[in-house]
């Protein structure tokens, strides 16, 4: 996407948000890694996407474990709860100077509130995110443990279910 931009600027070319989802893990702050080109390549994005309408949203729920190079490019932050010092002194880097007193809501942010800091808004600012429809949402929610564990592992057809999706995942990593 990004080389696409490049090449079609000037041709009514239109700006894209890239989204990089777990950016921890793609971008991370430790020199080797197994996605060193992967590190690379979201580094230039955010370095140089902006003079041809490409932007860069990396989430993390460790922005302390993204590079610094990549999230020195980002002009807004948005936090969202977040209880590791690490993590909070991160943010509290970014933000403007006098703000320091947004800072200590980082922790008891409630679900779906979040702080946005820099170019943004005029001023760091607490905001409630919308709340999407049941049919909208991932699949990826807490387990109910008080519910689940009624349930028990009796039923062979789950067991039997949740090991074939296993091996088909073992033979998407293997190129089966």
């Amino acid at each position: 996407m990004f080389d696409f931009a490049v090449w079609s600027r000037g041709q009514d070319a239109r700006p894209i948000l890239l989204v990089c989802e777990e950016a921890h893990r793609y971008v991370p702050t430790e020199k080797s890694t197994r996605f060193n080109s992967t590190k690379k390549a979201i580094e230039r994005i955010a370095k140089e996407g902006r003079k041809y309408g490409v932007s860069m949203g990396l989430v993390s729920q460790r922005p302390a474990d993204v590079s610094e190079s990549a999230l020195s490019q980002c002009g807004t932050i948005f936090s969202m709860r977040l209880n590791n010092e690490r993590d909070q002194n991160f943010v509290s880097h970014v933000m403007p100077e006098g703000s320091e007193g947004s800072l200590s809501a980082l922790s008891s942010l409630q679900n779906r509130e979040a702080l946005a800091v820099g170019e943004g808004v005029e001023a760091p600012v607490r905001l409630m995110v919308d709340k999407l429809d049941e049919s909208h949402l991932p699949s990826s929610g807490s387990p109910s443990y008080s519910v689940d564990w009624l349930m028990g592992l009796e039923d062979p057809h789950f067991v039997n279910l949740t090991i074939e999706n296993w091996r088909k995942q073992g033979n998407k990593i293997s190129g089966e």
